[in-house]
């Protein structure tokens, strides 16, 4: 036997020695699994002989619907579609038919009442048998409602087939049907449908002559039965709208009738207190609609309020109505802050805000009072949408205020200074600031209305706005106060000239992006106006010197500043870098102007010899060439350079052919001398520059 052999029957050996051994530890656990068994089986006997704790249930998981999508919502809507187009075409039908004169009125109501029953039967007999889908039996049973309603409607008003009476029961009839289909069903569109179609019935009732109380307590009953379904089927938009028409119905009716004021503005209070207990109930401040429903809640609270201002203005104690709707506010707001709604307690503190203030406007107070609360409270639903980021309520609430705003800086004016009128004119600018201020505040997030008024730069405009109501408002002061006498608004020209300073020293997240360029454009306009033309101001010259000198130093601290790389130069770096040799250049022409300005005025006032007012104004044009030509030279601004000469030449040329005819020998003898003096240090220093 070879050795290769040999190491073949080992191998084999060892391997069946292995196999010995895994199988006799097999048989070795089969016992103990059977022992082990067999304890398991012996101990759930016992205790299952023993009486077993009470165990809480678990929680059922809450069944989520499934979100349907966009084609799967239009497919559900169609039958709805297409239900009431079949109406319209019965509607429609029955008038031809009717128009040719071969159906009476009797037979159209007839048959109309027996397509209203024929469509309720094929609901019922498609649900039972399922035929069809949920939404075509939904559709058919709101058609038979729809129907039904304006067949009773047509028979009592416009064909005098049913009588009054008749028709009425006939209509609960349907409502009481409605709502009952309504809460079975589960659908808020048919909800919806529901409710707008009953609420027609008020003005049957106000046709067939009913008392106004009948017609109000209908309203209210139908509005609290909608609320079992919309409660039990947590059905918010059949919320709104039921209110919306419920305020309507009580409006229009209120209208119809004159008298029974206080009996409709209660209606209208206790319509309120119904939809805040069913919106309290039905709001969840987890939800991402959350906003959405507060700005409809506060949509509704304004219309409420405006309506009971017109339905109770012939009452003698309207502010007492006016007051209860503030409580009501008051105590939604009370309930929103206990459960921690933040925005619903914003919201119903801002309405019981502008309720209270709506009671004070209505109330015998000192006369002007309702001018100061006016603004105040369009200002306040102002804030409210900023505070709750509500995009149509913004739109809105800031439309009214601009329109307040105007008409307030119209109708007042500050006189007397110590007045209710004067303060009128002035909190509208405080209120514009305080918006922006809170408008430029840093969000988190922006939502797409945001990032559209960003690029638009509406907020930028509204700082322009604010600056602007502020010089107009010291443009009064000047039309009353200062300058009747010379029609020229120097208190306003001061005021632009550091409202511009300042906004050269404000960072841009502050001051918005259009501001300062608004302010540059007004402040070279005034100072191209005021120094070059001097005038009389009759005894009140200082203003107009004061106003000069005010624009000079503006002017020389900007320029001192960007050259010596201050405050200015800094928050303006990025553009220095271009634009300083043209700012710089700009802003010497301009000093050199407003300074021969003021020495015009000067003249132009008698303060001033008119002599000594040509040779210095000759100095003026040399002295800023001088400084141009320096400063340009020292700084390397070619610009600054090229102004220097062309001032100097300009300097040379007025002192050659103007000055040496208009003075006397003395005058032109002195200023030869300063001018040469002043050109001859200037030489030395620029060519010690250039050296």
């Amino acid at each position: 036997m070879s050795r290769e052999m040999e190491q073949r029957i080992a191998k084999l050996e060892q391997e069946m020695e292995a196999l010995r051994q895994e199988m006799d530890v097999l048989k070795h656990q089969q016992p103990l699994k059977k022992t082990t068994v067999n304890n398991v089986n012996r101990s759930i006997t016992v205790q299952s002989a023993k009486p077993l704790p009470k165990s809480t249930p678990a929680p059922k998981a809450q069944k989520t619907k499934p979100q349907r999508s966009f084609e799967e919502q239009i497919m559900w809507a169609l039958p709805k579609v297409f239900m009431v187009i079949l109406v319209l075409g019965v509607l429609w039908g029955l008038k031809l038919v009717s128009d040719y004169g071969y159906l009476s009125n009797g037979v159209k109501i007839i048959l109309a009442y027996s397509l209203s029953v024929a469509l309720a039967a094929i609901a019922y007999v498609v649900e039972h048998k399922k035929f069809g889908s949920p939404a075509i039996t939904i559709s058919l049973y709101g058609g038979a409602f729809i129907v039904g309603i304006l067949t009773t409607a047509a028979g009592a008003i416009l064909y005098d087939v049913l009588a009054l009476m008749l028709a009425l029961t006939i209509a609960i009839i349907y409502i009481v049907y409605g709502i009952a289909i309504s809460y079975f069903k589960k659908n808020e569109v048919l909800t919806v449908f529901v409710a707008f179609t009953s609420l027609l019935l008020p003005y049957l009732l106000e046709y067939m002559d009913f008392n106004a109380l009948i017609v109000l307590l209908f309203v209210l009953v139908l509005l609290t039965l909608l609320q079992v379904v919309i409660w039990h089927h947590k059905q918010k938009m059949a919320l709104y709208s039921s209110t919306f028409f419920s305020i309507l119905a009580v409006g229009i009716i209120a209208f119809l009738n004159s008298d029974h004021h206080i009996m409709f503005s209660l209606g209208l209070i206790m319509t309120q207190i119904i939809f805040y207990m069913s919106w309290c109930r039905l709001y969840n401040v987890e939800s991402t609609w959350r906003s959405i429903h507060v700005g409809v809640q506060f949509t509704v609270g304004i219309l409420s309020l405006l309506l009971l201002n017109l339905i109770s203005s012939p009452l003698a104690f309207n502010e007492l109505l006016l007051l209860g709707l503030c409580i009501l506010f008051v105590t939604v707001a009370s309930y929103g802050y206990k459960q921690k709604w933040q925005e619903a307690f914003d919201s119903a503190v801002t309405l019981a805000f502008i309720t209270l203030c709506n009671t004070l406007l209505v109330m015998n107070l000192p006369e002007k009072v309702d001018d100061l609360l006016l603004p105040l409270i369009t200002f306040a639903g102002v804030m409210m949408s900023l505070r709750l980021r509500i995009s149509l309520m913004k739109v809105v609430s800031s439309i009214g205020f601009s329109i307040v705003l105007i008409l307030s800086y119209v109708a007042h004016e500050p006189t007397p200074f110590f007045s209710i009128e004067h303060i009128s004119l002035i909190m509208p600018g405080v209120y514009l600031f305080i918006i922006y201020m809170y408008a430029r505040r840093q969000k988190e997030t922006v939502n797409a209305f945001e990032k559209l008024m960003q690029d638009v730069y509406v907020l930028d405009l509204l700082a322009v706005m604010t600056a602007g109501y502020f010089l107009a408002y010291i443009a009064k002061l000047d039309s009353v106060y200062v300058s009747g006498a010379s029609n020229f608004p120097h208190l306003m020209s001061i005021a632009i000239a550091l409202f511009f300073a300042g906004s050269l020293v404000l960072p841009a997240h502050f001051k918005g992006r259009a501001l300062t360029p608004v302010l540059t454009v007004l402040f070279l306009f005034f100072t191209l106006m005021i120094s070059g033309i001097p005038y009389h101001m009759q005894g009140i010259e200082w203003l107009n010197i004061g106003t000069r000198l005010v624009y000079i130093a503006v002017i020389v601290a900007i320029i001192a500043d960007l050259l010596m790389q201050g405050r200015i130069y800094q928050f303006y770096q990025q553009y220095m870098t271009k634009f300083l040799d043209w700012t710089v250049s700009i802003g010497v022409v301009c000093t050199m102007i407003a300074l021969c300005g003021l020495v015009s005025q000067l003249a132009y006032n008698d303060l001033l010899a008119w002599k000594l007012s040509i040779a210095l104004t000759t100095i003026t044009l040399f002295l800023s060439a001088s400084l141009s030509l320096w400063l340009g030279s020292i700084r390397q601004l070619r610009i600054l350079r090229l102004t220097g000469f062309a001032i100097l030449a300009f300097a040379f040329i007025k002192m050659i052919f103007f000055d040496l005819s208009a003075l006397d020998l003395l005058i032109r003898a002195v200023l030869f001398i300063l001018i040469g003096g002043i050109g001859l240090l200037l030489s030395g220093r620029l060519l010690r520059k250039t050296e």
